[in-house]
């Protein structure tokens, strides 16, 4: 029973390790979202390449306004929100790579939260429906993460393709999310025909430093995943489920 090297109590101490926290990665959309999905994709496959679960929070879809939504249909944000029986999403349906969800109302609901209850119990809100340890990337638009994550140190992905209105917005973007005290990060595409110039990339930087002085980061694409992980927002110290106040159905509620 006390075999020399064999420590008795480390599955007990195992139990007492608190559980990995949930993560949230910003990734910023350009007026044209269907040009961030790649990024979206490439990044959602690193993660999973390094063993993380992936949830795409996407911000550009619009979920149905019911609680309960139709069979077949993708569950939401906004019903997951609403309903705080939900918990420990992590598993992508069945044939999909990873669970996507439509966020759009979700995050405008979560967007109210931040505005009247901060933006650490909007971030604790979000993280609430999902697994320990899940990593959840929120696409939505610069001014979306510039509402929702001011004040928590957050770093957003934004892409760089090769497209002179897409190069236009991501400038925008940065500008946006920069005077709002939020952190942006450049997310050049490497391969394929869409593949970033380095002129996209200067042309942007050199804007950002000119106009707004600022230096912007630059992720290579092999550098993704890790330095995602590294940066993604976790919610402050988590208290029950009960512990949050319930919605007045009479009174406006910042919850839904």
């Amino acid at each position: 029973m006390f075999e020399f090297g064999h420590d008795q109590a480390a599955g007990l101490r195992a139990r007492q390790l608190p559980a990995p926290d949930v993560r949230v990665i910003p990734v910023a959309s350009l007026s044209q979202p269907a040009q961030t999905y790649e990024l979206l994709c490439t990044l959602a496959a690193h993660l999973t390449a390094l063993g993380q679960m992936v949830v795409i929070a996407d911000g550009s879809a619009n979920e149905q306004p019911s609680r309960q939504p139709s069979p077949g249909a993708h569950l939401g944000l906004l019903q997951v929100l609403q309903n705080p029986d939900i918990t420990g999403l992590e598993q992508a349906p069945y044939g999909q790579e990873w669970l996507v969800m439509p966020s759009a109302l979700g995050l405008q609901a979560l967007m109210q939260t931040a505005r009247l209850a901060g933006a650490g119990v909007a971030l604790s809100r979000l993280a609430a429906p999902f697994a320990p340890g899940v990593c959840v990337l929120v696409l939505a638009s610069a001014a979306v993460h510039a509402n929702l994550f001011a004040g928590l140190g957050a770093r957003v992905m934004v892409p760089v393709i090769d497209q002179s209105q897409a190069t236009l917005d991501a400038y925008s973007a940065v500008k946006q999310l920069h005077q709002s005290g939020v952190q942006p990060v450049l997310a050049p595409l490497a391969d394929g025909p869409e593949a970033t110039p380095p002129s996209a990339v200067h042309s942007v930087t050199a804007c950002a430093q000119r106009h707004l002085g600022l230096t912007l980061d630059v992720w290579t694409v092999d550098t993704w995943g890790q330095r995602a992980q590294v940066c993604a927002l976790t919610p402050p110290a988590s208290r029950p489920a009960s512990a949050w106040p319930r919605p007045n159905p009479i009174a406006p509620s910042l919850w839904n």
